[in-house]
């Protein structure tokens, strides 16, 4: 080889150990992201140069010809509308919203995903998580990660991460807490739990199908506040260790004697306070105190009764401790199937800034997740959403992972006994015996 040939084989060595090295150093993917998520590699290539986090003035850049579709259901149509519009002005990139309910999602994605026909947004409970990240169906919140962290509530931040990693968009919270009829419950009357039990006593008139206070005692969900406010939990470590099931604990025992001992207040069979039941009672006067859910706080208002509604966080129980409702968060997140998931990100983004969040709670009622609501003029106008904001202080989020699905029957099954007189202890040693069965079987 003469010595020209020498020099470009020198040179030609030189540069690939430059690559190399350049390799080496570069930044390694997110250990803690599904293996099956390519399209989220598509989008951090179109990432801008500060790698994520929102920082500063620091945009996402849209795919070249992205489009989106997002699911939602019909209560937030009018809502997306305006966002998707104005969306579309800043970006021009179209958005189209189909009319799926959040409960159906994640079966239609599932589905119509891998054949390119799912949406490139779903709108889940965050009780949805655990069974949407093992199945690979939905990608991390990366680049907003941090501003999710700054302007969302702890607990809905929380509800929406697994494993460290935050997935979902935070978008409202839902709890629940005690509805009442201003002309003819006072404040004092809702004070404790003694004294909405002396005030039902007085009202109760079950043959013309009257009462003081009604709830759906034969509901999990429901009784999970006080079993949670006096110490007792479903699963270990924040809800996520199946092995340890708090539910049969001491503390859980007391708390469902102190439901049993509702049964004072309601002198009926746990099967008869359905939820029709008492919200029908409720609208027409025959119900003074009602706990029901943040979904119906568009329908309990002085303009749809005829008389004005007042809202409280549920009172302390007879032991001092206040019940802890759970916590349901709704939030956005970005599908792993997405051809568009910068542009995904960024419409979701701007769907969740403040000014929007507002512009969801004056159309469709939702109290935002955001961080500051309370602030806001038209929360502060509607005492009841502040009232939602204060039982938000005390609530636990429902576990997401896919052992909670062997929860709700044996528990449930729980209730009527308990309600007629049963031996708490007892029934509830063999409920968790039967939940322990149930994961087992779930494989």
């Amino acid at each position: 080889m003469n010595m020209k040939g020498k020099k470009l084989g020198s040179l030609f060595i030189v540069m690939v150990m430059m690559l190399l090295m350049m390799s080496a150093c570069g930044p390694r993917p997110d250990s803690g992201a599904p293996a099956t998520e390519e399209p989220a590699a598509q989008g951090e290539a179109s990432e801008t140069a500060s790698g994520g986090g929102a920082a500063g003035d620091e945009e996402l850049v849209p795919e070249p010809g992205a489009k989106l579709v997002i699911w939602e259901g019909p209560e937030q149509k009018e809502f997306l509308e305006t966002m998707a519009q104005e969306f579309t002005a800043k970006y021009d990139i179209p958005v189209e919203i189909q009319e799926i309910g959040s409960g159906e999602q994640m079966a239609k994605v599932k589905t119509d995903g891998p054949a390119g026909l799912g949406a490139d947004i779903m709108v889940l409970p965050h009780d949805h998580l655990g069974e949407a990240v093992a199945a690979g169906l939905v990608m991390p919140n990366d680049f907003y990660a941090e501003d999710t962290m700054n302007n969302f509530a702890p607990a809905a931040v929380e509800a929406v991460s697994l494993d460290g990693i935050i997935y979902g968009y935070p978008r409202n919270m839902e709890t629940y807490l005690l509805y009442y009829n201003k002309d003819l419950v006072k404040e004092e009357d809702l004070a404790s739990w003694e004294s909405i039990i002396a005030f039902a006593k007085k009202i109760n008139d079950a043959k013309n199908n009257k009462f003081g206070f009604l709830y759906e005692v034969n509901n999990f969900y429901y009784n999970y506040a006080f079993m949670a406010g006096n110490g007792a939990y479903v699963f270990g470590k924040n809800g996520t260790d199946p092995a340890d099931i708090g539910l049969g604990t001491p503390e859980a025992v007391e708390a469902l004697q102190f439901y049993q001992s509702l049964r004072e207040a309601i002198p009926i069979k746990a099967a008869d306070a359905s939820g029709d039941v008492k919200t029908s009672l409720f609208q027409t006067g025959k119900l003074p105190i009602n706990m029901d859910g943040i979904w119906q706080l568009g329908n309990f208002t002085k303009e749809k009764l005829g008389f004005e509604v007042g809202a409280v966080p549920l009172p302390p129980m007879p032991n001092g401790k206040a019940p802890k409702p759970f916590l349901g968060v709704k939030a956005y997140f970005v599908s792993t199937f997405s051809e568009y998931p910068n542009a995904a990100k960024l419409f979701i983004h701007h769907v969740t800034s403040q000014e929007a969040m507002v512009k969801n709670y004056e159309l469709s009622g939702i109290i935002p997740a955001r961080n500051g609501m309370e602030n806001e003029p038209a929360i502060q106008a509607n005492p009841n959403a502040l009232a939602f904001l204060e039982q938000f202080k005390n609530v636990e989020a429902m576990p997401y992972i896919i052992e909670m699905r062997s929860v709700w029957g044996p528990l449930t099954a729980t209730l009527e006994p308990i309600w007629e007189g049963g031996n708490v202890e007892a029934i509830l040693k063999k409920a968790v015996e039967d939940v322990k069965t149930a994961i087992a079987q779930q494989g």
